[in-house]
């Protein structure tokens, strides 16, 4: 495009305030996680792929009885806001935070594997949201994840599984403490990210 030659209106917006249509029939409370759905529209964050994060809600939105775009949810992208979160302690501080609902956050990894011992999964950027199979084959000491190719984890040591879709996910593995017979566990990876750990206040809130 061509250099402008007059001069042109630049409006300036204060880059941590959100104002974004609500979604038809969305309720956004005030102190709410808000995030943007596949349309386009501000509705309660959610455990949700087609979503994507937009902050939190600083005045309630309520767009119950009218459609899209009716009202706009307003408040602020950036921050170090309360929320609910199960099971942190202060050791958690800075790691990534991802959604459970609009006001619950919790780690990228729903629980760690209970049957396949010896081994502690990390969130990587490769790492996608859903449900994941973890399989360990004893005769072969091998981890698979998500129907991936297996890998050796018999010596112990970190590794990087891959999914059948392409997804990663990384392996901490202590061999001694490896189970003696094939096990699996499911695992849940939450979707949305919505931001890091700053502190924690107490044992359920962060």
């Amino acid at each position: 495009m061509a250099n402008l030659t007059a001069d042109k209106k630049s409006v300036r917006k204060d880059g941590t305030v959100f104002t974004h249509p609500a979604a038809a029939g969305a309720v956004i409370y005030a102190g709410a996680l808000a995030a943007v759905n596949a349309q386009g529209y501000a509705v309660p964050a959610a455990d949700d792929a087609a979503q994507r994060f937009l902050g939190k809600a600083d005045r309630r939105a309520d767009n119950s009885t009218g459609p899209n775009g009716a009202i706009f949810a307003e408040g602020h992208r950036e921050g170090v806001f309360e929320f609910d979160g199960p099971g942190f302690t202060p050791a958690d501080t800075g790691i990534d935070l991802y959604v459970i609902d609009d006001h619950t956050v919790g780690q990228g990894i729903a629980a760690q594997p209970v049957n396949i011992t010896g081994v502690t999964l990390s969130r990587i950027p490769a790492s996608r949201g859903g449900a994941y199979q973890l399989a360990y084959t004893s005769a072969t000491t091998t981890l698979a994840y998500g129907g991936g190719t297996g890998v050796n984890v018999g010596a112990g040591g970190s590794f990087t599984l891959t999914a059948s879709d392409g997804s990663q996910i990384l392996a901490s593995v202590a061999a001694a403490s490896l189970p003696g017979a094939d096990q699996t566990d499911n695992l849940q990876l939450r979707r949305l990210r919505c931001g890091s750990l700053a502190e924690v206040i107490n044992s359920s809130l962060v």
